[in-house]
């Protein structure tokens, strides 16, 4: 047996939990050093990335999760049902449910599977279909990606690699963590069927690039919402023309100095590469939290896909998170200063 199985199994460990359907939200910070910051990130927004600075990446990052179960359709909902499969360009496909789910890379030699949805069952009744949908052959997967050692990102892997010898891929630290995985209590109160963690595998290092086909990924470790959070850079095909997509591997704020620390310097390690790129597209697994989903709805004006926001866009929605972590440094700070008032 796996020595890392976890059965996670409904109602169990329910003790010292608050109800998943409606776990509480704390309340805002109205200091100006939160709102100031906030204020920027929306105004940096414009009407094009409001997404980012109107959702949750702005408010407390102790409400990520509560504020998601709120509002997007399907968050930790074990019934939740699939979305239509989609291709965002020529050779990268998103498959998956509205609240986590797959992009895979065509590279023309191979299949490259950026996570695996929440579990095996989810893998076969939704990645598999969709992926036959679009014309995908899971035969050809050569490798599945996990961005992040939380169990909606890695869920399905086990079965994949079972059923198709294809190697799972993480970075080491994150491997490191997958047994201390903080999203598993989440999906136990929530009822999701077992989960099972893969055993270490394929380890990928900060600035790997895998080249392959007609496409290359590089990755860029980034600390913060976990140890090794895997972000990338994908080589794609648009309209025909070779452009480069970024995926930022981990979204909400860690809700602790250590952690933000580690992302603030991880975001800005990213944003230098990407910039260094000339990346002008972002998408992430959590599609709905980059705009994914709204900006395909918006249509394709002629001849621009409406998921290419341009090397602008991409320095834009990088500035946008920054200001975003710095209104959570600022609720840090002032939440410290309020229980210690004699400290300046």
């Amino acid at each position: 047996m796996n020595k890392h199985l976890i059965r996670v199994v409904a109602g169990c460990l329910l003790a010292g939990f608050v109800d998943a359907a409606q776990p509480p939200l704390v309340p805002e910070i109205n200091v100006p050093a939160v709102t100031g910051h906030v204020a920027k990130a929306k105004a940096i927004a414009g009407n094009d990335l409001d997404f980012l600075a109107n959702g949750f990446l702005c408010r407390p990052a102790e409400n990520a999760v509560p504020d998601a179960i709120r509002n997007v359709p399907g968050f930790l909902d074990p019934n939740a049902p699939g979305v239509e499969p989609f291709a965002g360009f020529d050779n990268l496909y998103y498959v998956g449910l509205h609240a986590i789910g797959t992009w895979i890379l065509d590279t023309g030699e191979g299949l490259i599977v950026f996570d695996a949805l929440n579990n095996e069952g989810e893998a076969k009744s939704i990645l598999l279909p969709g992926m036959a949908e679009l014309g995908l052959d899971p035969e050809d997967m050569k490798y599945v990606v996990i961005t992040h050692g939380h169990f909606d990102h890695y869920g399905g892997s086990v079965f994949l690699k079972g059923q198709y010898g294809v190697p799972i891929a993480m970075s080491g630290p994150d491997w490191d963590y997958l047994p201390r995985d903080i999203a598993l209590p989440y999906a136990m109160r929530a009822g999701y069927p077992p989960v099972d963690q893969p055993e270490r595998d394929m380890v990928i290092e900060d600035g790997q690039v895998i080249e392959m086909g007609n496409a290359s990924v590089r990755f860029i470790v980034t600390p913060g919402h976990t140890p090794g959070t895997l972000s990338s850079i994908i080589t794609i095909r648009d309209e025909g023309v070779e452009r480069k997509v970024a995926m930022w591997g981990g979204q909400a704020l860690p809700p602790e100095p250590q952690g933000l620390n580690q992302m603030h310097n991880s975001l800005h390690k990213f944003w230098k590469i990407g910039l260094e790129e000339g990346v002008e597209g972002l998408i992430s697994t959590h599609a709905w939290v980059v705009g994914n989903f709204e900006m395909r709805k918006r249509g394709r004006a002629v001849g621009e896909n409406p998921l290419m926001i341009g090397r602008d866009g991409f320095d834009r929605a990088m500035q946008i998170y920054d200001e975003c972590i710095h209104a959570q440094f600022a609720r840090m700070h002032a939440r410290y200063t309020v229980r210690s008032p004699h400290i300046r």
